[in-house]
């Protein structure tokens, strides 16, 4: 599944989720156990190890695809 969003896309299965953000060129990924969707927020948060980031997804359409797309329920 791929989600525009206004820095680039968001790439994701039920695996992983793959970031490609068009200004920089850069690719983000993580695995679907490293992840967190804020419904409130509409932020994809990111928490592995020593790494953590995070993107908005702008729209609620996004976040509800996204969820679907993982398995990942969406947190108030």
């Amino acid at each position: 599944m791929v989600l525009q969003i206004s820095g680039g896309r968001v790439i994701a299965n039920m695996h992983e989720v793959m970031v490609k953000l068009q200004e920089n060129r850069a690719t983000l990924q993580a695995q679907v156990d490293d992840i967190s969707i804020l419904s409130a927020a509409k932020m994809l948060v990111v928490s592995g190890g020593s790494v953590n980031w995070s993107i908005s997804l702008e729209t609620e359409e996004n976040v509800h695809a996204l969820s679907e797309a993982t398995g990942i329920a969406a947190r108030p």
